[in-house]
């Protein structure tokens, strides 16, 4: 190698080395994550979903429920709206171990609106809302779903985003669906 071809060499090297301590020092200035961010969630509980309820603070009241089986589930209230959360896919005799998280909305059937065309918005809002469910039950109550999963854990940070996501997601479907403005 050439004093000249050494040169080159050398400061390829050491810009390298000045762009890789940069790299480093940009990495380390990073502000720390959000705990939630950090804390797995490998299975859903009545526990572990109100701990990640809890973050809500006093804009959510959470209360223990069972269904009429005795199968228990969380209902979160923000304001008037009742989110109703079911632990699914959980393995024979371990109820502790639920895989599957079902979020679950429910509006009594409105007065004002005929059934046909309550079944219709809901179905219009599907094709929008690709990610849930919405629909109208036999009893003519509309209703909006999401399914969540655990498999293989999940970050508690990630489920409180989830669980705002389907609190927008439903708060939309009453003013869509349900209570649409009149027109």
């Amino acid at each position: 190698m050439h004093g000249h071809d050494r040169i080159k060499a050398l400061k390829a090297g050491l810009f390298a080395g000045v762009l890789l301590a940069g790299f480093q020092a940009a990495a380390i200035a990073q502000p720390a994550a959000n705990a939630d961010d950090l804390i797995e969630v490998n299975a859903f509980t009545p526990t572990s979903v109100r701990e990640i309820l809890s973050s809500f603070g006093t804009s959510i009241t959470i209360a223990d429920r069972q269904t009429p089986e005795g199968r228990a589930f969380v209902e979160a209230s923000f304001g008037q709206l009742k989110i109703n959360m079911f632990f699914t896919a959980c393995p024979p005799g371990q109820p502790g171990q639920c895989q599957g998280l079902y979020l679950l909305a429910f509006w009594p059937k409105p007065a004002e609106r005929n059934l046909a065309n309550l079944t219709q918005a809901a179905g219009d809002f599907n094709r929008l809302y690709e990610f849930s469910k919405a629909g109208v039950s036999v009893a003519g109550e509309p209703f909006v779903a999401r399914y969540l999963i655990s498999d293989f854990g999940v970050k508690r940070g990630t489920l409180r985003r989830e669980v705002t996501n389907f609190v927008v997601l439903a708060q939309r479907f009453n003013a869509e669906v349900v209570s649409p403005p009149a027109q």
